[in-house]
């Protein structure tokens, strides 16, 4: 593989890793699984944290 196709192929994953769908994909991911997390958890200082949001946003008991 020469110089220029190497920095061709950089590019061009630099482009589609970095595009703004890319972006917003990961980061969507990222935060449902931060907030699931946060609401299903049951460490105790998670939970606790977390306890009324659970309750009014989710509808759901816990206990």
């Amino acid at each position: 593989m020469t110089t220029f196709s190497r920095t061709l192929v950089l590019q061009k994953t630099a482009g589609i890793t970095l595009s703004k769908p890319v972006q917003v994909s990961l980061y969507m991911m990222l935060s449902s699984l931060v907030i699931w997390t946060v609401f299903f958890s049951t460490y105790p200082p998670a939970h606790n944290t977390a306890h009324s949001a659970r309750h009014h946003a989710l509808g759901v008991a816990c206990h």
